[in-house]
C-alpha cells in the first residue's frame, strides 16, 4: 500500500474506490498456474477488491481474479501487500483485513487462513521452520511476528521502535528495514525519513544487531541476493546502494551518482536493476562502480509493481479504482514486449 498516495483522502474523508470491471479472462482458469508469474492485485483499500493475477511465461495467456475464480468467488480483502512461496504453499499477505491467506500456489485453492497477532502486516521471510511477518502502521504499531510453518501457531513478536517495512532472509538470518518513510500531516503530505537503520535477527529469533545506514535521503527498498541484503536509499541529489555485511555489522556504498529519487531495486543474473519517481529503469553490472548515463526505459504512468525474472522487467501502471496495466520488457535491451490488463493497484510480480 502507497500510503502517500492514500494519506491525503484519508485526512480529507472522501477516499472511494470503484469495484474493477471483470475482464474476458475472468471466467476461465487453467488447471494449475505452474510456468508463469503470479500479480498481486493491492486492491481499492476501502473495498474489497484484492485479488490475483497470472501470466504464462510465454506472456500469451493473462488470467486475472484467479483467487475468487477458485475459492467459490470469496473475497481476498482490501489492501494485499505482499506474497512469497514456502514449498507448494503461497502466502498471501493482507495489510487489510490483518489476515495471511495460504493456497497452494498452482492450483490457487485456500488451504487456511492466518490471524493471530496481526495488525497491518506487510512483508513475510521464511527461515528454516519459521516465518516471520513485519506489522507497521506507521504510527504505533511496528513488530515483527513470528510462526512455525508446521501448524502456523504464533511463536513471539519483536517490537521495534520506528518502523517494520522488508524483510528478507540472507546468510541464515533475518534482516528486518526498520526505517524508511513517514509523512508530514499536513498537506502536501510530503515524505520523511523515520531513520536509517536495517536490523538483524539471529537464528534464535533475537535482536542480533542494528546496522545504522549514512543519514542520506530515505530508505526505499531491501532485498537478499546470493545470501546478503542490499539496501537501496535515495535523495533528491543522488541514489545509494549498500551491501550489507550482517557478521560485522558493515556496510559497503555504491553511489548512484546525479540519479535521484530511486525507489525500487532488483539484482539478478549478475546484474542491478532499479527504478527512479520520473518512470525510468535502470541498469548496471554488479559489483561494478560504473553508474549508467542513461535509463534502459522508461515506463508509463503509476509505477508501483516491479520485477526483474527470467530476463525480462516486468512494470504496473498502477490504477487505484479500475484495472491496472502491466508493460513487460526486454531485460538486455528494454524493449518493450507485451501489455496487458491486471487488477486494481498491482503492486507486485513473482515467479511461480
Amino acid at each position: 500500500m502507497n500510503i502517500r498516495k492514500i494519506l491525503p483522502f484519508v485526512f480529507a474523508s472522501a477516499l472511494v474506490f470503484n469495484v474493477a470491471c471483470s475482464s474476458d479472462s475472468d471466467e476461465i482458469a487453467p488447471v494449475t498456474y505452474e510456468n508463469g508469474i503470479l500479480i498481486s492485485d493491492e486492491g481499492g483499500f476501502s473495498t474489497p477488491t484484492s485479488n490475483v493475477s497470472f501470466v504464462s511465461n510465454d506472456l500469451g495467456k493473462v488470467y486475472t481474479k484467479i483467487y475468487s475464480t477458485n475459492n467459490s468467488n470469496e473475497n481476498l480483502g482490501n489492501v494485499l501487500q505482499s506474497i512469497d512461496f514456502s514449498g507448494d504453499k503461497a502466502y498471501l499477505v493482507s495489510n487489510v483485513p490483518n489476515k495471511i491467506d495460504i493456497v497452494n500456489r498452482y492450483t490457487f485453492k485456500k488451504q487456511t487462513t492466518v490471524t493471530s497477532n496481526l495488525d497491518n502486516p506487510r512483508y513475510i521471510a521464511f527461515s528454516g521452520n519459521q516465518y516471520y511477518v513485519t506489522n507497521n502502521n506507521f504510527y504505533d504499531v511496528m513488530k515483527m511476528n513470528v510462526y512455525n510453518t508446521a501448524d502456523n501457531s504464533f511463536v513471539k513478536s519483536i517490537d521495534f521502535p520506528r518502523s517494520a517495512e522488508k524483510i528478507v532472509e540472507a546468510g541464515g538470518n533475518i534482516i528486518v528495514q526498520t526505517d524508511g518513510v513517514t509523512y508530514e500531516t499536513t498537506a502536501p503530505y510530503g515524505e520523511l525519513p523515520t531513520g536509517y537503520t536495517i536490523t538483524v535477527i539471529s537464528s534464535s529469533n533475537n535482536i542480533d544487531k542494528v546496522i545504522t545506514l549514512p543519514s542520506n535521503g530515505i530508505i526505499r527498498d531491501l532485498i537478499s541476493y546470493n545470501g546478503k541484503p542490499y539496501v537501496l536509499a535515495s535523495d533528491n541529489t543522488n541514489s545509494y546502494i549498500y551491501e550489507l555485511n550482517t557478521s560485522a555489522g558493515t556496510y559497503q556504498t555504491t553511489t548512484l551518482t546525479a540519479i535521484p529519487q530511486a525507489q525500487k531495486l532488483r539484482i539478478t543474473d549478475n546484474k542491478i536493476y532499479f527504478t527512479t519517481s520520473g518512470n525510468k529503469i535502470y541498469t548496471m553490472n554488479f559489483g561494478s562502480t560504473t553508474v549508467p548515463t542513461a535509463p534502459l526505459a522508461t515506463s508509463t504512468g503509476n509505477l508501483y509493481g516491479f520485477n526483474v525474472i527470467d530476463g525480462r522487467i516486468y512494470v504496473s501502471d498502477a490504477n487505484y479504482s479500475g484495472d491496472s496495466k502491466v508493460n513487460v520488457y526486454d531485460a538486455t535491451s528494454g524493449t518493450l514486449l507485451k501489455t496487458f490488463a491486471t487488477g486494481i493497484a498491482t503492486n507486485g510480480f513473482y515467479k511461480n
